[in-house]
């Protein structure tokens, strides 16, 4: 009964050790994905004088491609919603 108690318990700081890994990394993980959405937010609500002054149209090109690709479907949302389809 010892030794079975004793692999229970074993058992059991493992697979909380093993959770809290997986957790901070899904936190982590979550922590990143929030970041990134703020800064493309911030950067969306920027008008194209500002990102020019900032460099982001002529050295960045893929961002100035998804700020822009955001703003279409942000304006397509905003149609749509005006129309009742969205």
């Amino acid at each position: 009964m010892r030794k079975l108690l004793a692999w229970w318990i074993n058992l059991h700081r493992r697979g909380a050790v093993a959770g809290r890994r997986r957790a901070v990394a899904v936190f982590e993980a979550i922590r990143r994905a929030q970041q990134a959405r703020a800064d493309r937010e911030l950067l969306a609500r920027l008008d194209a004088r500002t990102l020019r002054d900032i460099g982001i149209e002529s050295w960045n090109a893929h961002l100035a491609d998804r700020l822009r690709v955001h703003r279409e479907r942000e304006l397509l949302r905003i149609a749509a919603s005006r129309i009742g389809v969205y």
